[in-house]
Formats: structure tokens, C-alpha cells, sequence
């Protein structure tokens, strides 16, 4: 991959690390938490590797209000891009919760230029919600639009998903990828996430070599976060995908967190 081509990739994972988090925060005890952390990923057909750091913080005011910052250098094909991004949850009433999530990339070589983010949570009975989001990000090459749907349900001990992106990149069709994920929480702060992805990627290879379209024929994580005591926890995310017959990536994710 040559710097400047664009590549969007509609899994959870890959579209957006920050809300993801966000939304896993909101059921932390904890006024104040930090979290310091890295990624590796190991791809195949002669691609080089990934590698990430990050800084999470968080700041909790009351229930489902909440303010995050994120703050994260990559590297990815052999480039380098540095992302600065934050996020504020708030309740619109007794059901009703907005986010609004913004990020900038001085470097933007594969990561966008900048991005806006804008959800609206509806909440129901018997542990049901829905989701509506909306994604524009600004690349080198061309602007994204990406639409999110979200259904979910708690009961019990557990949380299941199902959520539908569907991108569009400027100059060409939309996109679609679907993703669905079971959590399993074990205790009041400890949880684990299995998930699964399949859907299509867009990738514009710049000026004049048009725009390539590739099935992500698969995509499993596991995620998770385990309190070792109050103050400590350890987050990790362990991910296997394959993207059609371009790569295949085997990825990991470890994060320290501290609560204050």
C-alpha cells in the first residue's frame, strides 16, 4: 500500500477504537480512569506490521455522562500518523443519550485528516436500546460518510449486538459490514467480548487507478478487561481477519488501566 491510498475498512474494530471504548466505560464505577497501552498486529503477503501506542482518559460527572480523550501514535504500512480524538457522552433525558466524538490527525497518511461523530442511544425496557450514528471522515484522497445502526440487549450476566456500517466514499457505491458481539460480564467491572465480522472494504488508489472493492470474508476478536483490584485493571483484545486475498492480519492489544 502506497502513502496516500485510502483504505476503509467497516469493522468495528478497525472504524472506531474510541467509541468502542467510550461506550464500555460508561459502566465503570470510577470518577477518573487512565489507560496506557499498545497494539501489534502481524500481516501476511509481504505487508509490514502494525504497531500502536495509546493514552485513554476518561472523566465521569453522573450517569451516562461522561468525557473521554484518546491520544495515539501508529504505524501501518510502514507509515507513521499521530491522532489526537475525544468524545462526550450526555443524557438528553431518561431514555435518550447523544455522543458527539471528534479526531485530527496532523500526519494523516493512512489514518483521516479529521473525522465528526454524532449518536443518538435510545433505551427500552428489559435491558433493549438502539443506536444511530453518523461518521464523517476527511482522507487525503476522499471524504467518507459511514451511517451506524445498533441494536442491543442486556439480560442477565450477558450483552449481545448487532450492528450495520455502511460507508460511502466519495465517487463510488456504498459499502456495507455487519458485526455482532456477545459479552460476558463476570463480575461488576470484569467483562469479555467475543466478536465477528464480515463485510466489504472501499479502497481508493488514488488519481487515475479508480477504486478497489474486497470482501472481508472473515473477522474474530476477543476483548475483554479484568480488574486485578480496585484501582488496577488489565484490557486486552486478541483479532484474526482475513481480507479477501489482499492480507490476512493476526492482531493483539494489551492496555494498562488505572482508576482514581
Amino acid at each position: 500500500m502506497r502513502n496516500g491510498t485510502l483504505s476503509v475498512l467497516l469493522l468495528l474494530v478497525a472504524a472506531a477504537p474510541a467509541m468502542s471504548l467510550a461506550i464500555d466505560q460508561l459502566a465503570t464505577f470510577s470518577k477518573d480512569e487512565a489507560e496506557l497501552g499498545f497494539s501489534h498486529d502481524d500481516l501476511d503477503k509481504g505487508y509490514n506490521n502494525w504497531n500502536s501506542h495509546y493514552l485513554d482518559l476518561s472523566h465521569r460527572f453522573g450517569d451516562r455522562n461522561l468525557i473521554y480523550g484518546e491520544v495515539r501514535e501508529t504505524e501501518r504500512f510502514n507509515l507513521h500518523d499521530r491522532e489526537i480524538s475525544g468524545g462526550y457522552y450526555m443524557p438528553l433525558d431518561a431514555t435518550w443519550t447523544g455522543l458527539i466524538e471528534a479526531s485530527a490527525s496532523p500526519d494523516h497518511n493512512v489514518l483521516p485528516q479529521n473525522s465528526i461523530f454524532g449518536q443518538l442511544q435510545k433505551s427500552f425496557q428489559d435491558g433493549w436500546d438502539v443506536q444511530a450514528g453518523l461518521r464523517h471522515s476527511r482522507y487525503n484522497l476522499a471524504p467518507v460518510d459511514m451511517t451506524v445502526l445498533t441494536g442491543e440487549r442486556y439480560w442477565s450476566n450477558f450483552r449481545a449486538s448487532y450492528a450495520l456500517y455502511m460507508a460511502k466514499l466519495d465517487g463510488s457505491g456504498t459499502a456495507s459490514s455487519h458485526v455482532g458481539q456477545l459479552s460476558y460480564y463476570y463480575a461488576d467491572r470484569d467483562f469479555m467480548t467475543l466478536g465477528f465480522g464480515t463485510g466489504r472494504q472501499i479502497e481508493s488508489l488514488g488519481p487515475g487507478l479508480g477504486i478497489l472493492t474486497a470482501d472481508v470474508t472473515s473477522s474474530l476478536s476477543l476483548s475483554g478487561r479484568h480488574w486485578i483490584d480496585p484501582q488496577w485493571a488489565i484490557s486486552y483484545e486478541a483479532i484474526s481477519e482475513r481480507l479477501s486475498n489482499l492480507y490476512s492480519r493476526q492482531g493483539v492489544r494489551l492496555g494498562l488501566r488505572r482508576a482514581f
